[in-house]
């Protein structure tokens, strides 16, 4: 059962974290660093959004989609910068 908390996934079967394997030996640098925190404050914007009472279905697709995009993207960049740093 979810604490107070927790929000369930978007999707069923979909972990919260999807597949989270740490930074640890990856040395970012500022923009790196900037471009995360970029990504998960839209994220997180979005996430408040999506959680309004009345947000229209289209705007929620359209949220999630973008969700998508963002976790997409911020995989694309970790595994670029493990590929860079032989992890």
């Amino acid at each position: 059962m979810l604490t107070s908390l927790e929000k369930e996934p978007l999707f069923i079967g979909e972990s919260a974290v999807a597949s989270a394997r740490p930074l640890a030996g990856i040395e970012l640098d500022d923009a790196q660093t900037a471009m995360l925190l970029s990504i998960a404050r839209r994220h997180c914007k979005l996430v408040l959004e999506h959680g309004r009472a009345n947000m229209p279905a289209e705007r929620r697709r359209q949220i999630i989609e973008e969700i998508q995009s963002l976790r997409s993207m911020r995989e694309d960049l970790i595994t670029q910068w493990r590929k860079d740093a032989n992890i």
